[in-house]
């Protein structure tokens, strides 16, 4: 009986560990995803103005996910509240991803991806208050992930290519991107509830349109700077909505597995990537500490998906 039961523990445990690392995984590809989408963002939000590459993206990424979500044919059955969570997703999702463009037209993203990639530590603290308890192992693999995430962000003004360029835009790139970490990690939170009940894709779907309305009395003021947008830029447009909905679907997705918030832990690493993708496609420098703090940040990933005994 003792080895029956040993046995039926050691099963659990196993199985455990496999949900985390799928959760884990989930967060992982949106990371990948939107440290990609960082890079267009860089490149065309200058040009085409924050709020205005925003309020498309939204849009340009329902009508890609539309196909699946008619094929799906589950949304007609989704409850109220699902819809109403999906919905309430949109509106943070607006000031996350207007904070997050507005930030990126202010300064570059060595800057701005380390400094928004700080909110999956409150995705966390969310679920260490409803019930999260993670092993000792996880917990260094947490420690590891924020510490590095920090790191990276400390160590994007070593050189002077890296700092905004007019003084004022220090102070409002700063405001930008805390509304977009509180946005990011209300929206993490809302998404991956309202997708167990609903679904990811539908989820994605529903939470573009409120996203967008919002987004649409500032993307006027950007249309006035420049009226015309570039051949590139709808190209960038298109390019970007596919990757933030596809991350924003992923991360939904990661709401099915009980430890869901080891998923934010994955798009921790999202900070780190975007840097090398900056390096690699931008030619933007990486210092010395952000070698070190990426280097810290996959140590912790590491750790969370270390199989539990």
């Amino acid at each position: 009986m003792d080895h029956l039961r040993s046995a039926m523990l050691r099963r659990s445990r196993g199985n455990a560990s496999l949900r985390a690392m799928f959760a884990l995984s989930f967060g992982l590809a949106a990371a990948l995803c939107w440290s990609v989408h960082d890079c267009l963002a860089r490149f065309h939000a200058g040009r085409v103005g924050p709020f205005r590459m925003a309020f498309l993206v939204c849009l340009v990424g329902a009508a890609l996910v539309l196909p699946f979500v008619l094929w799906r044919g589950v949304i007609w059955q989704a409850p109220a509240w699902a819809l109403g969570y999906a919905l309430a997703l949109g509106c943070v999702y607006a000031l996350a991803l207007g904070g997050l463009f507005k930030a990126f037209s202010l300064a570059p993203v060595a800057i701005v991806g380390p400094m928004t990639a700080g909110y999956p530590a409150l995705v966390v603290l969310w679920g260490l208050i409803h019930g999260l308890v993670p092993t000792p192992v996880e917990w260094l693999g947490v420690a590891l992930v924020i510490t590095g995430a920090v790191i990276v962000g400390a160590s994007s003004g070593d050189t002077p290519d890296t700092k905004p360029r007019a003084p004022h835009a220090v102070l409002h790139a700063a405001l930008a991107m805390v509304a977009a970490n509180i946005g990011f990690a209300a929206a993490v939170i809302l998404g991956q509830t309202a997708a167990v009940a609903m679904g990811e894709v539908e989820t994605t779907f529903i939470s573009r349109f409120p996203a967008a309305l919002l987004l649409l009395p500032l993307s006027f003021r950007d249309a006035r700077m420049q009226a015309r947008i570039s051949m590139k830029g709808l190209i960038g447009i298109f390019f970007m909505a596919a990757l933030d909905a596809s991350a924003v679907t992923a991360v939904n997705a990661a709401g099915h597995f009980p430890e869901k918030e080891f998923a934010a832990m994955g798009i921790s690493a999202y900070g780190g990537l975007s840097v090398l993708v900056a390096m690699i496609f931008l030619g933007e420098k990486v210092s010395r500490g952000q070698w070190f703090g990426i280097f810290l940040v996959a140590t912790g990933i590491a750790a969370l998906g270390w199989p539990k005994e």
